[in-house]
């Protein structure tokens, strides 16, 4: 079997012959080639030929990844400019001006990161008329044959995962209002924000269709939850109820439904299982999270594939080499057979990781990772050739 039929037998429950390793390393590749610090010999590498030489997975998803959709604004001018450092995005709108603000780290200009949002376009109840005729007038179109060619270039050798967004809710409180803003204005005014989330709601829907006719298996819709800032009982009102609707479009189409859930969540793990997610992909257990992995295989009991499982928190001189053996031989322990497991980095290898550690991860999986795992330690049987991956 190769990576990807490995991949998606095990999101099935379906058998594979040797567990599947797809890992997502663009965060440490691009700054280390920015910095022209990539170890030897692969100084003038891509990201994949790095992973195909050590066998590991490549992870379509991310920097670098395709949309299979386009958002299109209408009646709305948006323009970007660099200030002192920042980006300043401008949106237009008939009721008025909508500024956000968003600054990366110093180390990570030019990574594969995530910059912070400083301003955030909403800014008061005087936006919310800007704010609603935004999303009201924003468009998705598919855009099937760029992402096409996207998953032809990962092929065999790993699994594209397309990408749907944040859930309306969590847009609100991530990209428009921030949190703190959020939970006060459902407080105070709540019909407004309830029609902010009713048209992202919709917007989400029309994107939802398109991944259902997009050439893809598996989708990942939302991403992001922390069990502070959305607990239970949000979860519970502004997700679950999208999420069972996530599930009977892409079911209906041979598709599964995948959640980024790299974060502190875990009293959200039962919800995410209650809703119809098939797999959570970058789950972070401990010491990074208070997340057992025992004890998730337990309660999801088979319902749920669990991709992740390293805390990458092990790539780095924080833990000793003996501790880093011992974490990845609990770890195969923990997920002993190895049913509806995909091995993975929760959720991106830090830019101060090992790579011999990285490189030891890959030996490890190829000489250890034969289904199914035996009950006190990965099989040493079968083992796989690091140098070109399994084919």
């Amino acid at each position: 079997m190769n990576h990807r039929d490995r991949a998606l037998a095990a999101m099935r429950g379906q058998p594979v012959d040797h567990i599947p390793f797809i890992a997502r390393m663009d965060l440490w590749y691009s700054f280390h080639h920015n910095q022209g610090t990539l170890p030897h010999p692969y100084e003038s590498a891509s990201l994949w030929d790095i992973q195909r030489d050590l066998g590991i997975g490549i992870f379509g998803f991310g920097a670098w990844s395709e949309s299979f959709y386009r958002q299109v604004y209408r009646d709305v001018d948006v323009t970007k400019r660099i200030e002192g450092g920042l980006t300043v995005t401008q949106t237009v709108t008939p009721y008025g001006t909508l500024t956000s603000r968003d600054q990366m780290a110093d180390e990570l200009k030019g990574a594969a990161g995530t910059a912070a949002r400083t301003a955030y376009p909403f800014k008061g109840p005087g936006d919310y008329d800007a704010l609603q005729f935004l999303i009201e007038h924003t468009a998705v179109v598919e855009n099937y044959e760029a992402y096409g060619e996207f998953v032809d270039a990962v092929g065999t050798d790993g699994l594209a995962l397309p990408y749907s967004g944040h859930l309306a809710a969590h847009q609100l409180m991530i990209n428009f209002m921030g949190y703190e803003m959020f939970y006060y204005e459902i407080h105070d005014r709540p019909a407004r924000v309830e029609a902010l989330v009713s048209a992202l709601t919709e917007q989400q829907r029309q994107i939802l269709m398109l991944a259902a006719s997009a050439p893809v298996q598996a989708v990942e819709v939302g991403a992001n939850y922390d069990e502070q800032m959305t607990p239970p009982p949000v979860f519970d009102t502004f997700f679950a109820p999208f999420y069972r609707e996530a599930r009977q479009v892409l079911s209906a189409a041979g598709k599964l439904l995948v959640v980024h859930g790299d974060g502190e969540m875990r009293r959200l793990l039962r919800s995410l299982m209650e809703c119809g997610v098939e797999v959570v992909e970058a789950l972070t257990p401990s010491p990074m999270t208070s997340i057992d992995v025992s004890t998730t295989r337990r309660l999801w009991q088979g319902r749920v594939a669990m991709w992740g499982g390293l805390a990458t928190v092990i790539l780095t001189d924080a833990f000793s080499d003996d501790e880093f053996e011992a974490f990845l031989d609990e770890l195969f322990r923990a997920v002993s057979p190895g049913d509806r497991f995909i091995l993975g980095f929760g959720d991106n290898v830090p830019t101060d990781a090992s790579f011999a550690r990285i490189k030891r991860i890959a030996e490890y999986w190829a000489q250890r990772g034969a289904y199914p795992l035996a009950s006190g330690q990965g099989s040493q049987s079968n083992s796989v050739d690091t140098a070109c991956g399994p084919c």
